[in-house]
């Protein structure tokens, strides 16, 4: 009899703890795909050579006073879309365009450095305002050789507009554009260790 008492006893407890246990892992799943930054990565919009934002001819982006983010010395004259998400911003002159992440993030592309004075000239929009884009979608053109000759630096800065919405802007350690992200962002109110679903 204090055989078969036993087997319950450690069936039961067996199942009670494989329960628990169970519960605790899956919820540990759960907070590992809360916690994937995809959704909270930049890509890089131009091929080309990264440099830190701080170090571009231009005051306004170099003192990060529209916010932070890196800039990117291009080799090749095509935008491509960084994140999934909107088009909310398209200048008329070309030289610039905004997009809202699905995430929230607010993301100006500026192409070179008072490129606003050719009006346009060597510059080609592919989108529209308010159009949904994915990414990796082609959002301009432009002809970096022409850019060049007119006198233009064509360095392209990536600003997150919208940086005082999150905890951190971290830039990429690497020097030239790739598949990878160039820029990774903590959300304010993703509180470490504690998964925002739970």
């Amino acid at each position: 009899m204090g055989e078969v008492i036993g087997l319950i006893v450690a069936f039961l407890g067996g199942a009670i703890l494989t329960y628990f246990f169970g519960f605790a892992r899956q919820q540990q799943a759960d907070y590992s795909v809360v916690s994937d930054q995809s959704d909270n990565t930049v890509m890089a919009p131009v091929e080309g050579t990264i440099i830190p934002l701080t170090s571009v001819h231009d005051e306004v982006f170099a003192s990060e006073a529209m916010g932070k983010g890196l800039a990117i010395v291009p080799n090749k004259g095509t935008v491509t879309a960084p994140v999934d998400g909107t088009i909310t911003a398209v200048y008329p002159t070309g030289h610039a365009i905004g997009i809202t992440a699905n995430s929230g993030a607010e993301i100006l592309i500026h192409i070179g450095i008072n490129t606003v004075q050719l009006n346009g000239q060597y510059f080609e929009t592919m989108v529209k305002q308010n159009q949904v884009v994915k990414r990796g979608d082609l959002l301009t053109k432009f002809d970096v050789d022409k850019i060049k000759t007119a006198g233009y630096d064509t360095t392209v800065m990536v600003i997150i507009t919208n940086t005082a919405d999150y905890q951190m802007v971290k830039p990429t350690d690497a020097t030239e554009t790739s598949d990878n992200w160039i820029l990774e962002l903590q959300p304010k109110e993703i509180m470490e260790g504690a998964p925002a679903n739970v």
